[in-house]
């Protein structure tokens, strides 16, 4: 996870635009999964804010916006997780990444499914 999170911050320094701020996204979801100190680097604080910042590049983003729900709903924001992830389902489809996006609905469905 930490040669992750590096490689991620690294990205972010060459072209924290690219891939529509996936970077942001990926980094964030790192934060609010992984264990804080003293296990690991997770930080919710961090974590909000990558997610937010991926958002601000994409936000119709599937990937930015399943993130934020999940993180959301981690949160105890299930309201506002409910409507990240309704949103996340509008999302348009991306070219060449069907069977991703394929998956990524299946797991916003199941999230979703949680919050009733």
């Amino acid at each position: 996870m930490k040669e992750a999170k590096q490689e991620l911050e690294t990205a972010l320094e060459l072209n924290p635009l690219a891939l529509e701020g996936s970077a942001y996204t990926s980094l964030g979801a790192l934060y609010y999964q992984v264990p804080g100190w003293p296990i690991g680097f997770g930080d919710e604080d961090k974590a909000g804010w990558h997610l937010q910042r991926a958002l601000a590049i994409n936000p119709e983003g599937i990937d930015s916006l399943y993130f934020w729900g999940d993180y959301l709903h981690e949160q105890g924001r299930d309201d506002e997780a409910r409507q990240a992830l309704e949103n996340a389902l509008l999302a348009p489809p991306r070219e060449g990444r069907e069977l991703a996006d394929s998956g990524r609905r299946g797991e916003i469905r199941q999230l979703l499914a949680e919050l009733e």
